[in-house]
């Protein structure tokens, strides 16, 4: 199959404006000669020159077929857009080799690939000309184009006076419907109402059936799962992964997870005579762990110095997901155990069987009252952090995305038809 997009170890930087000190914010004649004299000198003294500016992409290379479906993800900054960019040719590289075959509309933004002066009427016609077609195709697109955006009303307003959803339906739907080769969107989907959004997903799918190239950029996760049949993770301008959309999500989600984890050997906390001088996690085996599989019993472990007998104190766990309140509730208030501390060091140990907690970061928080129930030796406190990953791989269209980013608890379920 014929290859739509093809870089070939892509480099992008951005030379003006982006790096305080040594560029200006705006171009001018005397930085220019002034660069291309330094430039010269360096050469003449053998020093190769040195590169300046923002670096938005290193050395990237990827293909994308024709007629595919591919997702570009990772966290803000990391050169999606500007990938975008130079595959709708509004940018070029700064080296390396960059090949398009085909026709490419793109949606970048809210308003792009429209004219605020012109009518929603005129910016079908000119962005169809724009694209090379005639005038009968267009003609034969027009009351689609119009339908699926739904401003029949305001077709012979101009645009400066749409709102930006409006503007939004428009631009899509005219990029949409105009039947190019690769369809470039971005994240200006997510400005859209959720039925309106709903439509271009159906639409994308659509268009990939039909053997067009898409390539889609956004944060909604779900979307391009159910979107995209294989992708690439992005992070500070260079590829981390290049797979199946669902393996490339798998590692973005990780990632996200993993940045959030932090140390556990976090500063002793204290209160009153007894101190907590760090928190270890352990599995059944009794082995330190800090990842765990959805199913898997856990032992986290208190290691507490007290400096003066303690009678009877009420130790509580609880497991959160970094909102309010917490997932998981272990506490001694409840429970039959009852145990005095002597000054010196003890483990105390909580054991929590077979946690059905979903693929994520959870945080660790502990408290700790006095022998009556009341009353906070040790007020509520985070003390470290865990990981749980799937026990199996998911093969529904959802299986990346569902159980990491809409619920916190797996539990094992069947569906069945009954008449």
């Amino acid at each position: 199959m014929a290859q739509a997009v093809r870089f070939e170890e892509v480099t992008k930087r951005y030379p003006r404006g982006w790096t305080e000190g040594e560029e200006p914010r705006y171009a001018s004649l005397r930085h220019d000669l002034t660069s291309v004299g330094k430039r010269l000198s360096s050469r003449a003294r053998g020093r190769p020159a040195r590169e300046t500016g923002a670096l938005a992409l290193k050395d990237v290379s990827f293909e994308i077929e024709e007629g595919e479906s591919f997702a570009i993800i990772g966290p803000n900054g990391a050169g999606k857009s500007t990938t975008l960019k130079l595959i709708s040719r509004i940018s070029y590289p700064t080296s390396g080799r960059l090949r398009i075959r085909g026709r490419v509309a793109a949606l970048m933004e809210v308003g792009s690939g429209v004219h605020p002066e012109l009518t929603g009427r005129e910016n079908i016609w000119l962005y169809g000309q724009i694209l090379g077609m005639n005038r009968a195709d267009i003609r034969r697109r027009f009351d689609e184009i119009v339908a699926f955006s739904e401003l029949g009303g305001a077709i012979d307003t101009p645009v400066k006076f749409f709102s930006s959803g409006m503007q939004l339906r428009l631009g899509f739907s005219i990029a949409a419907h105009l039947e190019p080769d690769i369809f470039v969107v971005d994240e200006a989907l997510a400005v859209g109402d959720a039925g309106f959004q709903a439509k271009c997903v159906e639409r994308m799918t659509k268009l990939v059936a039909e053997g067009h190239t898409l390539v889609f950029v956004s944060h909604d996760l779900s979307a391009i799962e159910a979107v995209c049949g294989r992708g690439i993770f992005l992070r500070a301008g260079a590829i981390v992964s290049e797979g199946s959309v669902t393996s490339v999500l798998r590692d973005y989600i990780d990632w996200i997870d993993r940045r959030g984890d932090r140390e556990l050997g976090f500063a002793p906390v204290s209160g009153g005579d007894l101190t907590i001088r760090h928190v270890t996690v352990h599995d059944e085996s009794g082995a330190e762990r800090y990842a765990f599989a959805t199913g898997e019993s856990v032992e986290v472990r208190f290691h507490i110095h007290v400096a003066a007998p303690i009678r009877s104190p009420f130790f509580s766990l609880g497991i959160s997901g970094g909102g309010p309140g917490t997932l998981v509730l272990c506490s001694m208030l409840d429970g039959p155990e009852r145990f005095d501390l002597d000054p010196g060091s003890h483990v105390v140990v909580c054991r929590m069987q077979a946690l059905p907690l979903g693929p994520r970061s959870y945080e660790l928080w502990t408290s700790v009252r006095g022998s009556a129930g009341i009353g906070d030796i040790l007020d509520w406190t985070r003390v470290g952090d865990i990981r749980f990953a799937p026990p199996r791989e998911s093969v529904g269209p959802g299986g990346a995305t569902l159980a990491r980013l809409y619920s916190p608890v797996v539990v094992e379920d069947s569906w069945s038809l009954t008449s």
